[in-house]
């Protein structure tokens, strides 16, 4: 039970300092803009975040939290045996080559285990917040069912790719959602370029006020209503994908032509190949949505 609130108050606390901090220089993607209308309701998106924050708060979280707590209070013996037990979950569920190449552990089911395990609250909130930003507008647009099946595909594409394009054997675990959230993005950027993302962005937040200020002053009358001050803003979602793809790219291609130096850390590779999996989008779409997105329509 104390181990359950202590995860509690620590989600809380990290959703908020996660959005601050990640948002400080990088703009972080909050929610489409409040003119979207969605004709459905997102089902499965929210279970997924569901799925991903219980196994997080109770498969993983009391070992490693307790384990931290255990260590900072002076109990090195109970610490390092609740560390110990957390890494043994992510080496027996995260994906490892090993396990698909060799046939040992649970072979290539961690494909999908390890999609729903994260190494702590900041990777799965900054998960979590991107996953709602831009996965029920997807998901409205292909239906529930075709929507998760397209969730899980990314997540097997990114795997995949990561897996053949490190091309020695690694068999360090990679655990985390971001594969399939990228295939997500990468679906909204093919199908909602035009869209306005709602942001929350330090820098940004703070390089407006002179611009409307002065905008204002020089009686600009696009701007006369315009508050002063706003917590977040709106940007096109082409500018944040395209960039978020190229921030990822980069360090994969990098991290392709060194593999020994790519063990741990952030997989960007794994971003990279699922963001490509969203290409596969149109196999997932309902058949109106294709004729209306080929005709140049609306979708």
């Amino acid at each position: 039970m104390i181990g359950a609130l202590i995860v509690l108050i620590l989600f809380v606390l990290g959703l908020v300092l996660t959005i601050f901090l990640r948002s400080l220089v990088f703009p972080t993607p909050i929610s489409d803009t409040k003119h979207v209308r969605y004709g459905t309701f997102p089902g499965i998106t929210i279970l997924l975040i569901f799925v991903n924050c219980v196994v997080f708060a109770i498969f993983q979280a009391s070992n490693y939290y307790q384990g931290i707590l255990a260590v900072s209070s002076g109990d090195l013996g109970e610490g390092s045996r609740m560390l110990y037990e957390y890494g043994v979950q992510v080496w027996t569920y995260g994906y490892r080559e090993i396990f698909v190449h060799q046939s040992v552990g649970i072979g290539a089911l961690s494909v999908f285990t390890s999609m729903f395990m994260h190494a702590d609250i900041w990777h799965l909130i900054g998960n979590m917040i991107a996953l709602w930003a831009f996965g029920r507008r997807v998901e409205d647009i292909c239906g529930p069912w075709r929507y998760l099946l397209f969730y899980l595909l990314s997540g097997m594409i990114a795997i995949i790719g990561w897996d053949v394009l490190t091309f020695q054997p690694n068999d360090v675990p990679g655990i985390g959602a971001s594969g399939a959230i990228a295939g997500i993005m990468g679906a909204y950027l093919i199908l909602f370029p035009g869209a306005l993302i709602l942001c929350f962005w330090g820098i940004g937040i703070v390089l407006r006020l002179p611009v409307v200020l002065i905008l204002k002053l020089a009686g600009v009358k696009a701007v006369q209503d315009a508050r002063l001050w706003r917590w977040t803003f709106q940007m096109p979602a082409w500018i944040f994908l395209i960039l978020w793809l190229v921030m990822n790219t980069l360090p994969s291609l990098e991290e392709i032509a060194q593999p020994e130096a790519s063990l741990g850390g952030v997989n960007t590779i794994a971003h990279m190949t699922g963001f490509l999996g969203a290409l596969l989008i149109f196999f997932f779409v309902r058949k109106d949505v294709v004729t209306r997105y080929f005709a140049g329509r609306a979708l």
